[in-house]
């Protein structure tokens, strides 16, 4: 994000949620293709990766949305 000319609290709001958790799955699915040992593993960490990026995403966007002055005053279902 450097030189796009966004304020740093944008560029640290594009940063949390990025796509950390397709990004883990394009991995695994590499991994797997290659086939090095612990698919096993790799396929637990990945599962977990996403579903606690789908959790904390989903639990900080409105507040960090509201703290980017962007959430309005009222608070969407």
């Amino acid at each position: 994000l450097a030189g796009t000319g966004i304020g740093r609290r944008q560029k640290l709001f594009l940063g949390w949620f990025g796509p950390r958790g397709l990004a883990s799955i394009v991995f695994a699915i590499i991994i797997f293709d290659a086939g090095l040992p612990g698919k096993e593993t790799i396929a637990v960490v990945t599962a977990c990766t996403v579903l606690l990026s789908v959790v904390a995403h989903g639990i900080t966007a409105y507040p960090l949305v509201v703290a980017l002055g962007r959430g309005g005053a009222e608070r969407v279902p």
